[in-house]
């Protein structure tokens, strides 16, 4: 009788063993697949989060930019090209799309998670999008040279793009800021930027320059040096 008792001690205690056993090991698969999911969508949001800069910088914060300075530049005086308008809108166009993809993005990003607010940077990115949305609406609205709304067009048009490119560079700072290896980004981003200025202002002296040469003719014809405007 103390074998046969010992025995079926020894079977409930095997039983509650591995009764242990398979709940530790679902616990853990459970933990595990938990831990996967978790792993998976913070690696998402890591890759999102990338896409997000990438795109934003492209689009807001080098083909606007660019835009500007050929539409500046390229226009009429000092360089005349011909083809500045399709270039000008090829460049707006293509940031706006790319800036907008960008941003939408960040939104995703900012109500998939509770600690992703950065409220600052939320409201420069929705200002950015509205004033280039309105711009690009406007653009095709643009008045003939002869209409009189012409120049008040010229003067909001020109207006606009200057503060969405302000802004622009802006909210890219703003938002380096939070990126991992921010110091890398915000360097790689201060190049961009002085390559632009560098080119922009280059081609500034040379307009100026060239409107000196224009004028000076006229200026002493009319026996006044001074006389530049």
């Amino acid at each position: 009788m103390e074998l046969v008792a010992s025995k079926n001690n020894e079977t409930e205690h095997q039983e509650r063993a591995n009764t242990c056993f398979h709940r530790t090991a679902e616990n853990e698969v459970t933990t595990n697949l938990r831990s996967g999911k978790g792993q998976s969508f913070s690696h998402g949001r890591h890759h999102a989060r990338t896409a997000h800069g990438i795109l934003n910088i492209i689009g807001w914060g080098i083909l606007l930019p660019i835009g500007v300075i050929i539409a500046r530049y390229l226009r009429r005086f000092p360089i005349e090209y011909d083809e500045w308008h399709p270039l000008h809108m090829l460049c707006q166009i293509s940031g706006y799309i790319l800036g907008t993809v960008g941003w939408g993005i960040g939104l995703w990003l900012g109500n998939s998670s509770k600690h992703y607010t950065l409220k600052t940077h939320r409201i420069l990115g929705i200002l950015v999008f509205a004033f280039a949305t309105i711009q690009v609406l406007t653009s095709f609205l643009q008045p003939r040279r002869e209409n009189e709304c012409s120049k008040w067009w010229e003067i909001f048009h020109q207006s606009m793009g200057y503060t969405v490119v302000a802004l622009s560079i802006a909210n890219i700072f703003q938002g380096i800021i939070h990126q991992s290896h921010a110091e890398k980004w915000k360097w790689l981003y201060v190049a961009i930027l002085a390559l632009l200025a560098f080119l922009a202002a280059a081609l500034e002296i040379f307009r100026w320059i060239m409107k000196s040469k224009l004028q000076l003719p006229i200026a002493f014809h009319n026996n006044n040096i001074y006389n530049f405007t």
